[in-house]
């Protein structure tokens, strides 16, 4: 039941209200004017009704959710297990949506099912879980819940789960309350027997639609909240506590507003690493060059590098510190073992991969081998964050007509033979990586030949194009270097909670006997 002290705080709230409105209906009648203005009630009803119909509520739009930059593509596809249980919102009732023991069994339903995404061969899909990582889980997802309840639902912290039940039956009494009322005013003026009608009519299935809509939301932040923290369950990123995950990714959905200036991240990378990769003779060398602004990198008709060099590169307007890898040159037949294992080795090290390719060479299944390779790596390794791939098409005044060099280009919206031969190079690269898992995020065309003075769209797009990746290159690094600190720290952490447990049982245990003495 409604305690005493909630009905009398509702009393006091609304009489101020109440009392205006008798003494304003008393002045309306006394003077007149009520057979003048007795229609503006029912007419906002009715409008109201209309516009409740016409415009109708939009639940949620999957598509507009932001999803997390540190996210492995096996959790993006994750979401669709979550959104296909916010869809089920229209087909529940009022009765189930105040239901907490429905939203316990829904909690381990879509639990069941995130955990066959993630562990699809496994027999016990919950037999890989710790039970850190399920309290983990537990307390992130109840500490969101918990800000957005507070926030969002006016009087929550007077609100028992008596009362909260009762919102499922809530038209049900609101009814009996509402009808003794009407009979009351009918009384003491017959023409209030048409707003009783109009009411009937507009106000019922409005009120049945407000209470349907907070429900709604509620349920669909619910099933948000907790799929989110599932997810981050499953992909093991919470096998070290929710501390730890708060440090190094941040607070959550909810408590991202509250706590803006959060601590500084210990495992922010230092850098962001570049790996440049390529065949022979497509023009990688120069590409390195043009990064990092002079000739130091050897070129010629010959393989060029054969071990991985660094550089340091400054990319203008930016804040973070990038590494350039330039990786041996293959061959367009395939790359050797040796050539594999450092180009691989190079890869997995990257934050960013710039695969480098001539736009006037016919041969490039070596490419596709290659982005393949780095696939099935990652998908060994799901719990990682691909690196974003930026296609670097060299060589384009070779195209036809191969005597024309009038840069600038626009490939975009070609009407120049060699805009439209640029245009069917990019399209042919977009033809060859179409079914690739990991697609390129970018392709850019250029030209580097300092000797020839052809140097075209590498201030203008490639070195913009590594700024725009940055931010996404640094999500991949933290997050290698998240997962680095989870296995490294396993067995130090195991030693230091053997020596804080044995203590605290014998403390305990000395406190026992203490109290034994005394009694």
């Amino acid at each position: 039941m409604i305690s005493k002290r909630s009905i009398i705080i509702g009393v006091l709230f609304c009489l101020p209200v109440l009392v205006y409105v008798g003494f304003g209906a008393y002045a309306l009648w006394k003077t007149g004017l009520f057979l003048w203005t007795w229609w503006i009630i029912p007419g906002c009803w009715f409008l109201t009704y209309g516009v409740a119909e016409l415009w109708k509520p939009k639940r949620f739009d999957p598509a507009a959710e932001q999803l997390p930059t540190h996210w492995t593509p096996l959790d993006e596809a994750a979401t669709q297990i979550v959104t296909r249980y916010q869809q089920e919102v229209d087909t529940l009732s009022p009765e189930e949506l105040t239901d907490m023991e429905f939203y316990f069994q829904k909690s381990q339903q879509l639990a069941q099912s995130l955990a066959e995404h993630y562990h699809p061969k496994s027999k016990d899909v919950y037999s890989s879980l710790t039970v850190l990582e399920v309290l983990a889980a537990i307390r992130l997802a109840v500490e969101d819940l918990e800000v957005w309840f507070q926030d969002s639902v006016p009087g929550s912290h007077l609100v028992t789960i008596q009362q909260w039940k009762m919102l499922g039956k809530a038209p049900k009494w609101v009814k009996r309350v509402s009808d003794a009322g009407w009979v009351a005013s009918v009384f003491v003026n017959p023409l209030n027997v048409a707003k009783y009608f109009s009411s009937k009519l507009t106000l019922d299935p409005i009120t049945d639609q407000l209470r349907t809509e907070f429900l709604a939301a509620l349920y669909l932040r619910f099933i948000r909240l907790v799929g989110f923290y599932l997810i981050e369950m499953n992909s093991g990123r919470l096998r070290r506590g929710a501390d730890r995950y708060r440090a190094a990714f941040g607070p959550g959905p909810e408590l991202e507003e509250k706590q803006p200036h959060a601590k500084p991240n210990p495992l922010k990378p230092e850098s962001v690493v570049v790996a440049v990769v390529g065949q022979v003779k497509a023009g990688k060398s120069s590409v390195v060059n043009a990064f990092i602004g002079k000739t130091e990198t050897v070129t010629d008709v010959l393989p060029s590098t054969k071990s991985v060099t660094r550089h340091q590169l400054d990319i203008p307007d930016s804040q973070v510190k990038v590494t350039l890898i330039d990786t041996p040159g293959y061959a367009d037949v395939g790359a050797t073992k040796e050539e594999l294992h450092e180009t691989q080795t190079a890869v997995r090290e990257a934050d960013i991969i710039v695969l480098v390719t001539a736009a006037n060479s016919p041969g490039k299944a070596a490419d596709v081998d290659l982005l393949r390779e780095i696939e099935k790596d990652f998908q060994k390794n799901s719990e990682l964050k691909p690196p974003p791939i930026i296609v670097c098409m060299t060589h384009i005044d070779l195209l036809s007509p191969m005597m024309e060099w009038e840069p600038p280009y626009d490939f975009e919206n070609p009407t120049r033979s060699k805009e439209e031969s640029i245009a069917g190079a990019l399209e042919n690269l977009q033809h060859l990586f179409r079914d690739l898992k990991i697609p390129p995020a970018e392709y850019i065309p250029i030209c580097s030949d300092p000797d020839r003075n052809r140097l075209y769209n590498i201030a203008e797009g490639l070195i913009p194009a590594l700024a725009t990746h940055l931010q996404a290159g640094k999500t991949v690094a933290l997050v290698k270097a998240y997962e680095k600190d989870l296995d490294q720290g396993s067995v130090t952490s195991l030693f230091h909670q053997l020596k804080a447990s044995g203590k605290n049982l014998l403390d305990l245990w000395v406190q026992e006997r203490l109290n034994e003495t005394e009694k």
